[in-house]
This record gives structure tokens, C-alpha cells and sequence, in this order.
């Protein structure tokens, strides 16, 4: 059987894509996995117009905590889809469900919607292409085919919410990357907005009194970790539309982090992250079960069709953050206890 047959699960445990999604070093795909989603004219006006914390008119209030927790809810499900088991099904439902509301008008009058089949291929491509790159960068892929396999893993988990359309053979995606997905991909002012947050991030709303030169301080470890992971990967036409200068720091660590992760025994990190979500799973409450779930979704759309139907004010979009205002104070806290990031 070959390694691309789609109808053989390439994504449980032992497989290729789990043993990637599985290492430590997989986390430093963070940051360019969210900037690259953005950098479309359709994701940049459906985070501009909808997203709950990156949306241009919430960007002056929000704090660190409020993008953390958002954070973390698109670690749940992009990372729940390899490793949440039997409720893989209400993680794949979760993100497409999400987006069945994402949709309105570009600049120059192009009604989008981020179910467009090319759209959403083209987004599923700008999540998966950085966690490959950090893979060969920091660790390396042991061959071809089991670099192909990875990939397969990632074609079937994209295919659980319906994106699909991608290249079967991986060789066919590197063209497909260079001739589309990097032509295509711009910034319209939302991908600045995220890159921006890893450089000066966030104040907090529990401390609103520290000074920003403390602050930036007392963040270094953790906007080091995201701009590396970011100068890892991202693609000198990208860095360019992005105008991005490195500096001789930047290219100083790069060349450490690229050298310290190619030394470090496979086994010590190999369990990472598979080892925390399992633990979310049984102690914590991950998105899908609460304010992504099936039932919180339904209400959700039910709400949304009704308030067009009679043309008043939209329900807000479901969130940790409106869990909270929603009598359940308790929910966002032990949501962003189970995170290693402090999300």
C-alpha cells in the first residue's frame, strides 16, 4: 500500500504526523502558523471583522489574557485534531462550524465566506507548511517517505472539516506552495497586528500598573521563543511583504536555537506535547466541550439566523470570554490552568 493512500489512517498514534505533533519542537510553529492564515485578503478581513479579540475594533482593549485564552483555543483544536481520540469528530465539527458565519466584503466588493474551497484549502496549507518546516529545521525528517507520511496525516485530519483540495504528493505541494499559496498571500495590516504581538506584547488587565519597559522584560523568554520559531521558517518572499529586517541577533538564534534542537536527543521531547493534551483531556476542559460544543454551536447559529432574519444586533461569537460573562467565572480559569504557555 502506498504512503499517500488517503484511505489508510496516517494520523493515530504511531503514525509519522503523531510522532511530529507529538516533540517539543513542534511548539515553535506557533506564531507563523497564526500569522500565515492571515495573510490572504479573505483571512485578513474575516479576523478584520469578526474575530473576537484581533478585530479592528477591539484591538485598543484587549489584554494579554484575552489573546492567550484565544490562543489556546486554536491550540485545542488544530492540536485535537491528532490527539483528542474518539472526539475528533466534535474538534473537526468545532472548526468548521466556527467559520460558517465568517464572511462579508473585501475591499474592492468580492463578497468572501471562509468556506470557499480554495480559501480554506489555502488556510489548512498555512497550518500544516510551518509545523513541516520547524520539523525538518529543528529535527530534521529521518526520510522522504516519512516526510510524505506526515503530510498524508495532515491531508486527512484537514479532510475531518472538509478541507481539501491540496496536492496528494508532497513534492506537488512544495510547487503549489511557491506558484500559490506564496503569490497569493499579502498583508493587508492584520498579519503587522500579530507579528506585533510578539515584539511588544499585550499589557495585562491583572496588572495594568507595570511599566512597559518592565513588562517587556519580564515577556523576553516567551517573545524570543515566538519571533524564533517565526525566523525559523517564514519564507524570504513573505519576510519581504512583511518587511522584516533580521538582525545580527536574530540571526545569532536562529543558528543557536536550529544547533541546540539538532543535538537534543529525540527521546526527552518526543512525548511533549502529546503528554500535556492527554493530561487536558482527562483534567482540564478543552474547547470543544464547552463553548465550542455541539450544543453552545447550535444555539449559536440558531441565534445568528434569527438576528438576520429580524435585522438586529448579532450575537457575540462564542468564546472562553463569554463563558465568563455568562455566569460560569470558573470556566477561563481552568481552561487556561491546563496550558504550557499560560494561554
Amino acid at each position: 500500500m502506498s504512503t499517500n493512500d488517503l484511505s489508510r489512517d496516517m494520523t493515530g498514534p504511531g503514525s509519522p504526523l503523531y510522532e511530529v505533533l507529538s516533540d517539543g519542537s513542534a511548539l515553535y510553529a506557533i506564531l507563523p502558523a497564526f500569522l500565515y492564515v492571515v495573510l490572504s485578503p479573505e483571512g485578513s478581513k474575516g479576523v478584520d471583522d469578526h474575530d473576537r479579540v484581533a478585530k479592528v475594533a477591539m484591538r485598543d482593549t484587549v489584554s494579554i489574557e484575552d489573546m492567550l485564552i484565544r490562543l489556546l483555543d486554536t491550540f485545542d483544536l488544530v492540536v485535537g485534531l491528532a490527539f483528542a481520540g474518539n472526539e475528533r469528530a466534535a474538534v473537526a465539527h468545532a472548526i468548521h462550524e466556527l467559520h460558517r458565519h465568517i464572511e462579508g466584503t473585501l475591499d474592492d466588493g468580492t463578497r468572501y465566506h471562509a468556506w470557499n474551497k480554495d480559501v480554506w484549502a489555502w488556510t489548512w496549507a498555512g497550518i500544516l507548511k510551518p509545523i513541516m518546516d520547524t520539523h525538518e529545521e529543528l529535527r530534521g525528517f529521518k526520510t522522504a517517505s516519512f516526510r510524505q507520511d506526515v503530510y498524508t496525516g495532515f491531508l486527512q485530519i484537514g479532510a475531518l472539516f472538509r478541507a481539501q483540495g491540496l496536492p496528494e504528493q508532497y513534492s506537488d505541494f512544495e510547487v503549489y506552495w511557491k506558484e500559490v499559496w506564496i503569490p497569493y498571500a499579502n498583508d493587508t495590516g492584520t498579519g503587522q497586528f500579530i507579528m506585533d504581538l510578539a515584539r511588544q506584547p499585550l499589557m495585562p488587565r491583572f496588572a495594568p500598573w507595570i511599566p512597559r519597559p518592565v513588562w517587556q522584560r519580564l515577556t523576553w523568554p516567551m517573545r524570543h521563543f515566538f519571533w524564533t520559531g517565526m525566523l525559523l521558517t517564514i519564507p524570504p518572499e513573505i519576510e519581504q511583504k512583511l518587511g522584516i529586517t533580521r538582525t545580527w541577533r536574530d540571526r545569532i538564534a536562529v543558528r543557536a536555537h536550529r544547533s541546540f534542537w539538532r543535538m537534543l536527543p529525540r527521546p526527552i521531547t518526543s512525548c511533549w506535547v502529546s503528554t500535556y493534551f492527554h493530561m487536558r483531556l482527562k483534567f482540564g476542559h478543552p474547547s470543544w466541550r464547552n463553548h465550542y460544543s455541539y450544543e453552545s454551536l447550535d444555539q449559536y447559529r440558531i441565534a445568528m439566523k434569527e438576528a438576520k432574519k429580524s435585522g438586529s444586533k448579532l450575537p457575540p461569537r462564542p468564546s472562553a470570554r463569554h463563558v465568563t460573562e455568562s455566569h460560569d467565572s470558573q470556566k477561563v480559569g481552568e481552561i487556561a490552568a491546563g496550558c504550557p504557555f499560560n494561554h
